[in-house]
């Protein structure tokens, strides 16, 4: 499953944020944190800090 993932990120068929998603809520898949920082190249606990901080933030109405 990590190089279907993983050719699927390089050809821009699926976002950082998708592979994410995936796994948090589909463990099934297989795919873990250290996967998803070597198909991205982005640090898991970079984008776990900015998306609590998207939480935090207050929406402008």
């Amino acid at each position: 499953m990590f190089d279907l993932y993983n050719n699927l990120y390089k050809y821009g068929l699926m976002k950082a944020s998708d592979i994410k998603d995936m796994v948090i809520y589909l463990p099934a898949f297989g795919l873990t944190p250290l996967d998803y920082e070597k198909i991205t190249g982005k640090s898991w606990t970079d984008e776990e800090a900015k998306t609590t901080e998207e939480a935090k933030a207050p929406t402008q109405s």
